[in-house]
């Protein structure tokens, strides 16, 4: 994935402000009944896949909020070097257990309770194989051995979300639908290319400062140093010396 250009960044979000895209995505989450969550903060562990059309409505935010940005910046940069590696918190999640950025997480954060424990146990099972998959390319490709507690880490299923009525799996797929046919202009005026599908949420913010190819030769250096060391210089490095793009 290329880098994402600030000029391209604030031409997509001028789309969306001039599409009502933000409204039809706020639209869409206030569709999704509310529920009770105990706070146990189990759920806030990984960068959940995040449509443009989010990242879009969060950099937004960000942009008002830049102090805030630049306090998590260190984490989310430590999060995306070392997500392969350690198993982390979401670097959203504060220490009070509360998301710093509540009101504009993204869909997949969301529906989580919303999900039947047979639903959520098919989608591990998918996101199981992926992750056995990468073992064998970072091994044949890289020489590096993945940690076992990264690869099968499993978020237990959550019991103690308390709600009237959960989301059936066609209305979320109506609701993937409806963003995926916003994400779509961006396709169509060239501010977005086809292997930007499937983005985490920190992966978008790390486009802003680097290019796919850049991040990716960064992550295994760091990896090579931090399994060997629990440490790493260079990931150190860029944390004091990489400034956030907002």
């Amino acid at each position: 994935m290329k880098k994402l250009n600030s000029k391209d960044i604030e031409k997509s979000i001028n789309t969306a402000e001039n599409n009502g895209y933000f409204e039809n995505l706020n639209r869409i989450y206030r569709a999704i009944p509310q529920g009770k969550c105990s706070s146990c903060t189990r759920c806030c562990s990984e960068s959940v896949n995040t449509y443009y059309i989010e990242f879009l409505n969060l950099y937004r935010y960000f942009q008002e909020n830049r102090r805030l940005y630049e306090q998590l910046f260190p984490k989310i940069l430590r999060f995306y070097f070392l997500e392969m590696v350690e198993q982390q918190d979401c670097p959203f999640l504060m220490e009070d257990g509360l998301c710093s950025i509540y009101h504009y997480r993204p869909l997949n954060c969301r529906l989580f309770g919303h999900w039947t424990r047979e639903e959520y146990e098919e989608n591990y099972k998918n996101v199981l194989a992926e992750n056995l998959q990468t073992v064998k390319l970072y091994k044949n490709r890289y020489g590096i051995d993945l940690p076992d507690q990264v690869i099968h880490h499993k978020i237990r299923y959550c019991e103690d979300f308390e709600i009237h009525k959960r989301i059936t799996r066609p209305q979320r797929q109506k609701m993937i639908d409806s963003i995926f046919t916003m994400e779509s202009a961006f396709f169509m005026r060239g501010l977005l290319s086809e292997d930007a599908i499937g983005t985490g949420l920190i992966s978008w913010l790390i486009h802003t400062v680097f290019d796919g190819e850049e991040a990716g030769e960064l992550r295994i250096k760091i990896m090579r140093e931090y399994l060997e060391t629990d440490y790493s210089e260079t990931l150190e490095n860029i944390i004091k010396k990489t400034r956030p793009v907002i």
